[in-house]
C-alpha cells in the first residue's frame, strides 16, 4: 500500500508496528538472551534522533525498564556509546570506571555489568542495540560474545525483510492516477506478501471492488469527475487497510486489496471501515453520490494469484447481481 522507498527510521516501531515482523519472536529472542546469560535484564533498543526507546524488554520482575520507555538522546547510557562507536561494548564493573559516573542505569538503578552489540539496518545505518545487563560484576567468556552476535543476526534478518518488501513496492509498476500499483504491480507485491504469509503462517484475504455504474458517472459528469471518484475510492482503501496490505487498481473502475487477517471477523471490519470512510469522503466532496460493490475470498496460500483474483471477482459479481 505504501509506495515510499524506505522505512521511516525517525518513527518508533512500537508506535507503527509492521505486519511483516513478529514482535513475539523478538520478545522470545530477548527473553532467551536474558535466560542464557542468567541476567536480570535484556533489551532490544531502537535509536532515533528522539532518543533511545526500549522496543523489547525481557519479561522478569527484576527488570526495571518496561518496553516503550524513551531515554533522551544526550543521556550517558551504554546504548548511546554503542550507537556512537558502532561497535560492541562490554563493561564488567561500571562503578570502577569514572566515565559512567553520570550513567543513570548505574547510579539510579544499580546495574554494574553491561554487554551490548549494535543492530544495523540493511544499509549499515544503526537501528539500535541488543544488550544484557546485570546488577553484579560479570566475567563473560568468548562463547557469550558469540551467542549475543548470533541472536542479534535474527533481529537484523527481520529488518532486512522489511527493507526488501519496501524495495519490492518501489519497483512495482504503479497506476499514475491513484498512486496504487496496477495489475502487474499487484502480481509482484502479492507474490511477496503470500510468501511472507507462508513463512509466518499467517492468513490473508482478498477483496475485489467495482464502482457501480461508473460509465454513467463519466458520461453524465465528465472524465475529470470520474478520475476524482477513482481517487476517492483509492484513498478510502488506503485509510481502511494496514501498511503491509497490498491494494491495487486493476484497471478501469476495479480495485483489489490483499489483506492480513488476524482474527475472525477482520474482513467484515475492513469492509465496514472502507464503506464508512468512503461515505464520509463523498459527503465532504462535491462529487455525485456513488456506490461500490465488493467481493471477498479467503486466500489459499498455495493457489495462484490469478485463481485468487478470479474467486474474489466472482464473489463481487454475484453480490452485485443481488444488489441490482
Amino acid at each position: 500500500m505504501d509506495n515510499s522507498i524506505s522505512i521511516d527510521r525517525s518513527q518508533w516501531l512500537l508506535d507503527s508496528p509492521n505486519d511483516l515482523i513478529s514482535l513475539k519472536k523478538w520478545q522470545n529472542t530477548v527473553n532467551l538472551l536474558a535466560e542464557l546469560f542468567n541476567a536480570p535484564a535484556g533489551f532490544l533498543v531502537q535509536y532515533t534522533p528522539g532518543g533511545f526507546q526500549v522496543t523489547i524488554s525481557s519479561e522478569q520482575e527484576t527488570n526495571p525498564y518496561p518496553s516503550g520507555i524513551v531515554i533522551e538522546p544526550e543521556a550517558n547510557i551504554f546504548c548511546r556509546r554503542i550507537v556512537e562507536t558502532r561497535t560492541e561494548l562490554y563493561v564488567a564493573n561500571a562503578p570502577l570506571d569514572p566515565c559512567w559516573d553520570t550513567n543513570p542505569e548505574v547510579h539510579n538503578d544499580g546495574f554494574k555489568s553491561y554487554l551490548g552489540v549494535p543492530v544495523f539496518w540493511p544499509d549499515g545505518q544503526p537501528f539500535g542495540t541488543f544488550c544484557v545487563m546485570d546488577f553484579k560484576e560479570t566475567d563473560y567468556k568468548q562463547t557469550y560474545f558469540d551467542l549475543i552476535h548470533q541472536l542479534k543476526d535474527i533481529l537484523e534478518s527481520d529488518l532486512s525483510l522489511m527493507e526488501m518488501y519496501k524495495q519490492a513496492q518501489k519497483l512495482a509498476v504503479t497506476d499514475p492516477l491513484t498512486g496504487l500499483s496496477n495489475r502487474r504491480g499487484f502480481a509482484i507485491l502479492a507474490k511477496q506478501r503470500i510468501h511472507l504469509a507462508q513463512r509466518l503462517k499467517s492468513q490473508l484475504g482478498l477483496f475485489y471492488f467495482d464502482i457501480d455504474l461508473f460509465k454513467g458517472i463519466n458520461d453524465d459528469h465528465g472524465h475529470a469527475v470520474g478520475d476524482e471518484v477513482l481517487k476517492e475510492v483509492s484513498s478510502a482503501l488506503q485509510v481502511s487497510t494496514r501498511d503491509a496490505d497490498v491494494i491495487s487498481r486493476m484497471g478501469g473502475d476495479e480495485f483489489v486489496a490483499l489483506v492480513s487477517l488476524k482474527q475472525s471477523g477482520d474482513e467484515d471490519n475492513i469492509l465496514k471501515r472502507f464503506n464508512q470512510t468512503l461515505t464520509r469522503q463523498i459527503a465532504q466532496s462535491k462529487l455525485p453520490e456513488f456506490t461500490v460493490s465488493s467481493g471477498f475470498a479467503n486466500v489459499d496460500l498455495l493457489s495462484s494469484i490469478e485463481d485468487i483474483i478470479d474467486i474474489a471477482d466472482k464473489a463481487m459479481f454475484e453480490k452485485k447481481k443481488c444488489n441490482h
